[in-house]
């Protein structure tokens, strides 16, 4: 006959499954991040690098020039190569990217939950799901304004459009982690609910 689990000993177990789950997801963000945290670096710099360069060597030499190609203005080709440029970088490590920022999210919800003594795995899910989502936005952004000037230089309309489309996506990225975070507040607000409903049966 099998012994029952007392309160005590179920309430450790839950802690230690919590514990074990937080440090594999911790232990499998940094594995992700020591893989492709080099190659994106390197990637990133390298598109900085020709940002720089085209905007402050580039295309002022291009502006000044008044030959065509293909009925182009010299500085709108140049834009364009540039702008391809940054694509080929950029798209080249996108996968990686989201990688990255995955895993940047989880090692900062394994801290999070851990400061603030969570004991529910759901409550680290959701705290990865807005992280996850905020960064990306963040990564999206940045990458939109290494663009930006080119795509104008191209044509005024690119950029605007794009902008739109982005905005558009970022409201529903933002939206899904304003549930998360709903969901994290209801489960504070429940634990607070059943002390006080405890307490006032104790009374």
């Amino acid at each position: 006959m099998t012994k029952e689990e007392t309160p005590k000993e179920s309430s450790e177990a839950k802690e230690e499954e919590v514990k074990e789950f937080g440090l594999k997801m911790y232990s499998e963000s940094v594995r992700i991040l020591r893989q492709v945290g080099v190659r994106v670096s390197l990637s990133i710099a390298a598109a900085i690098l020709i940002w720089i360069f085209g905007e402050l060597i580039f295309l002022p030499i291009a502006k000044g020039m008044t030959q065509q190609f293909f009925g182009y203005p010299v500085h709108s080709v140049i834009s364009f190569i540039i702008a391809v440029a940054l694509a080929i970088i950029i798209f080249s490590v996108f996968v990686d990217i989201r990688r990255l920022t995955r895993s940047l999210a989880g090692i900062l919800a394994y801290h999070f939950g851990k400061a603030s003594g969570e004991d529910d795995i759901e409550v680290y899910d959701n705290y990865r799901a807005v992280l996850d989502g905020i960064i990306y936005v963040i990564v999206v952004s940045l990458v939109y304004l290494l663009f930006a000037r080119y795509l104008a230089e191209i044509h005024p309309a690119v950029p605007a459009v794009l902008l739109v489309l982005i905005v558009i996506w970022s409201i529903f990225a933002l939206w899904k982690c304003c549930r998360a975070i709903a969901r994290i507040i209801g489960k504070y607000t429940s634990k607070i609910s059943e002390e006080l409903e405890k307490q006032v049966k104790e009374t």
